[in-house]
């Protein structure tokens, strides 16, 4: 499946009025992965997360992004010195491979290191599902980026979850390179359900109406969306020391 050209066209009788947005309903965070992720990177009311800690260039919230990156190319369980971020109450009956929720939230916290790195704006942004992020990258059908095009697609058109942990890694990568925002804990849902029986095409499914919703003419004001999202924390934010 490759992400179509084409706008679906409403019947008449749901014809939305000039000016009106319309965006199609899904519950921000379904599964306990995208929960445990949300308060990790963007805290609680009593605590702190990940991102506010980094944004004011806290020592050990550098290493631990640091720690996090060495992950992302690494099974859930390898590296005991994220254990602590990556965590998930595994039940007694669970084998010897990650279980799905061990999975999404690995995947998802280290991919997060990956977009955050050395970047003082926050790149962890409620509510922008992948789909949102991935029109912002490529552009209106006019004026497409082909390689982000390219490198989306096979995202999506992805198998295996091994297959989609690669090319999520590239993409993030293109994405932090243009200040492009991400909801990582919503992603640690996505990657959750893919893993489901049938769930491939629910994800594909979720990733496509968000993509179309991101309409050509709102992808000039994302940009700067991006760069001053309004979810940013009210913390004081200091320029992270240059990291390796």
């Amino acid at each position: 499946m490759t992400v179509s050209d084409t706008s679906t066209h409403a019947n008449s009788a749901d014809a939305v009025p000039p000016g009106v947005s319309q965006r199609p309903y899904r519950p921000r965070l379904e599964e306990n992965a995208g929960r445990l992720v949300d308060q990790r990177i963007g805290g609680t009311k009593r605590q702190e997360g990940l991102q506010a800690r980094y944004r004011r260039n806290e020592a050990r919230a550098r290493g631990e992004l640091a720690a996090l990156r060495k992950g992302a190319n690494r099974p859930p369980g390898e590296l005991p010195e994220i254990w602590a971020l990556t965590s998930v109450h595994v039940p007694d009956y669970a084998g010897d491979v990650p279980t799905w929720e061990e999975t999404a939230v690995h995947t998802a916290m280290t991919l997060y290191a990956v977009h955050q790195q050395s970047r003082t704006e926050p790149m962890f942004v409620p509510g922008r599902g992948l789909g949102h992020a991935a029109r912002s990258l490529i552009g209106p059908p006019d004026d497409e980026n082909p390689s982000a095009r390219a490198r989306f697609n096979a995202l999506v058109t992805s198998t295996t979850v091994t297959e989609l942990r690669h090319h999520l890694r590239g993409f993030i990568s293109l994405l932090r390179a243009r200040s492009i925002t991400l909801d990582h804990a919503m992603l640690a849902d996505d990657i959750l359900h893919f893993q489901q029986p049938g769930g491939a095409r629910k994800v594909r499914l979720t990733w496509s109406r968000e993509y179309q919703f991101l309409s050509a003419e709102s992808l000039a004001s994302s940009d700067s969306d991006d760069a001053t999202p309004a979810s940013a924390t009210n913390s004081t934010t200091t320029a992270p020391t240059p990291e390796n």
